[in-house]
C-alpha cells in the first residue's frame, strides 16, 4: 500500500519559514497559489500547520481583527448577576467575555 502524503508536504519548509516570519495564513494560500499554479485553501493550510505543530506560541499566524474595546458600537454593561458583559449596538448581539478579538459576524 502506498503511503499518503499531504499536498502541503512538499512545501513544509516554506510554510514553516512563513510561520516563523509571522505571515498570515490567507497570504500563505495566495503565495502558494501564485508559485505553483494550483489552488490552495486557507483551511487546508490551517489544518497542516496544526497537525504538524508548526505554529509556535510566540508566532501568531492567524490574522487578528480589531478588538471590541476600540469599536464605537461595543458597549459594556452589568447584568443581573453583577458580571460585566459587552453588547454590539449595531447588530444587538452579546459578546462573550472570553472573546479577545472581534467576532466573525462583526462588520469591522
Amino acid at each position: 500500500m502506498k503511503k499518503r502524503y499531504s499536498r502541503y508536504a512538499p512545501y513544509h519548509d516554506l510554510i514553516y519559514q512563513w510561520c516563523m516570519q509571522g505571515v498570515p495564513v490567507s497570504k500563505m494560500a495566495d503565495m502558494l497559489t501564485d508559485e505553483t499554479g494550483e489552488i490552495f485553501f486557507e483551511q487546508g493550510i490551517y489544518a497542516y500547520i496544526s497537525r504538524h505543530k508548526l505554529r509556535r506560541p510566540w508566532v501568531d499566524v492567524y490574522e487578528k481583527r480589531n478588538h471590541c474595546d476600540t469599536c464605537e458600537f461595543c458597549k459594556k454593561y452589568i447584568n443581573t448577576n453583577n458580571t460585566e458583559g459587552r453588547i454590539c449596538t449595531k447588530s444587538w448581539k452579546t459578546i462573550q467575555p472570553n472573546v479577545v478579538c472581534s467576532p466573525k459576524w462583526c462588520e469591522k
